[in-house]
């Protein structure tokens, strides 16, 4: 059972520990992800996409692909995200 401490979960890594775990730009990604989404919605997407998933730049593919949906999302709801 996870104690909430750094290495209990890939994505508490990421978001609450700084802790690289994909890479830096796979990390960078899924926290800016975080930034344009709640975090259910970022926990739901990390369960359906990532899991345990081992490999890189799978997750780093996927987190592209994420970050450019919700960027998408964020600008035709008219928010100004920074390049």
């Amino acid at each position: 059972m996870a104690n909430g401490k750094p290495h209990d979960h890939p994505l508490t890594d990421i978001l609450v520990y700084n802790v690289e775990v994909y890479g830096l730009e796979a990390d960078e990604l899924i926290r800016k992800s975080y930034g344009l989404s709640s975090r259910r919605e970022l926990d739901e997407w990390w369960e359906r996409e990532i899991g345990w998933s081992p490999d890189p730049d799978a997750v780093l593919l996927k987190a592209q692909a994420r970050y450019q949906q919700l960027v998408k999302r964020a600008r035709d709801g008219g928010w100004e995200i920074p390049q």
